[in-house]
């Protein structure tokens, strides 16, 4: 195995390299070109992750290649609106991504993903929210974390004022998105509550019970 025993050359450090099929906004592909300065400039480029070890010594490069590749990572399922990282559902529910997964897409092991994790967290750069669901009195289910990027990566970068109005379009879309998922739903029992209103009519008076629930289900919506 080249270079050191995990396979990191120096001289050639891994990036994160995103699926080809995924189409991401402009301003997450740059931000994963940009942080790659910090492998050759870590004290001027973002000196609190090079602090992250607790040492006064700069960053080995094996650390500093794999927290940009675990951060490359994080950045490219990174939900602008929310600043969520994750796969958002058809649902439109958010689901965050296992650590397991995070290392295969950067292309390292768990343990030196999870350290990386550990050094982005402490330099202020990530922030990390468990996600479990209570089983029993003594049982609990575990998902995968929930993880925020700090937008203070996006204005080390200059990005500051695109990430605003990029959150804002973002924000504005999944509005719309949402609207349209509601409407559709508005739709389907509109469409039923006339069915079973015509059912009635035509002399099913046994569904009489279920089509007043139905219609006050509709009156609601209409409401809303």
């Amino acid at each position: 195995m080249k270079g050191n025993n995990c396979g990191h050359v120096p001289s050639n450090p891994r990036w994160f390299e995103p699926p080809l099929q995924h189409t991401r906004p402009k301003i997450i592909s740059k931000l994963i070109g940009e942080i790659q300065q910090y492998y050759c400039n870590p004290t001027s480029t973002i000196p609190s992750l090079n602090l992250a070890n607790g040492s006064n010594r700069q960053q080995r490069s094996e650390r500093r290649e794999a927290c940009l590749s675990v951060l490359g990572c994080l950045v490219h399922y990174l939900d602008l609106a929310t600043l969520r990282v994750g796969i958002p559902q058809p649902d439109n529910s958010f689901t965050g991504i296992s650590m397991p997964f995070i290392a295969e897409k950067a292309g390292l092991t768990l343990k030196r993903t999870e350290r990386a994790v550990k050094d982005l967290v402490a330099s202020g750069l990530i922030s990390v929210h468990p996600l479990c669901k209570k089983l029993s009195d003594t049982v609990y289910k575990g998902y995968a974390a929930i993880r925020t990027i700090s937008k203070k990566l996006f204005t080390l970068f200059g990005m500051g004022g695109r990430l605003k109005f990029d959150r804002e379009k973002a924000s504005a879309r999944q509005r719309k998105r949402i609207r349209k998922e509601e409407l559709k739903g508005k739709a389907k029992i509109e469409l039923l509550c006339n069915g079973a209103v015509i059912d009635l009519v035509v002399g099913q008076g046994g569904k009489r019970n279920k089509t007043t629930e139905l219609q006050n289900i509709r009156n609601i919506l209409d409401s809303s």
